[in-house]
């Protein structure tokens, strides 16, 4: 996906409209399995203010992945948004310029593929959950506790303290 830029060389012209989709499949992130399910949204636009070109662009995905706790697949939406000034980039990056709202262009090519995407995967929740109420699996015999009970008696001793639990003995 490239924008051309070259509009703005006519002083006229004060933004150009962004919009379009981007087609992913799934990503892999440490084992972390992603599919989505819709194409990825954006829409916004770069306009220019005090001589400097500043991008703003609204990004929707529609995506399926296990939850965390019961393992159960489950579909989440996000709403992110990208937004930075637009910097013409030249063989080297100087240190001054080194900021993460930065966006760069090489002549009157923008490519907007890789912060999109850089944005959907910050965007993403740190731990998967189906629901914030998720009862996860059962650590004895894995049923899954939100869909039925188990009568596993579950002790969580702390290791430390394990010497003290036949210091006394039952009767």
């Amino acid at each position: 996906m490239s924008i051309d830029l070259s509009g703005f060389y006519d002083e006229a012209v004060m933004s150009l409209p962004v919009e379009g989709e981007l087609q992913r499949d799934f990503l892999d992130i440490d084992g972390r399995k992603i599919k989505f399910i819709d194409p990825i949204k954006y829409q916004g636009e770069i306009y220019r203010a005090q001589g400097e070109k500043l991008l703003h662009i609204d990004i929707r995905c529609k995506y399926e992945e296990a939850c965390g706790r019961c393992l159960e697949p489950f579909v989440n939406v996000i709403d992110t948004v990208l937004s930075g000034r637009l910097i013409e980039k030249v063989d080297e990056i100087t240190q001054d310029e080194d900021d993460d709202d930065l966006i760069y262009y090489v002549g009157e090519k923008l490519d907007l593929t890789e912060d999109i995407m850089s944005m959907v995967i910050l965007s993403l929740p740190m731990k998967p959950l189906c629901d914030e109420e998720c009862k996860g699996l059962c650590p004895q015999c894995g049923a899954n506790l939100n869909r039925e009970e188990c009568n596993c008696v579950v002790e969580n001793v702390d290791p430390r303290l394990l010497v003290l639990k036949d210091f006394f003995p039952k009767k």
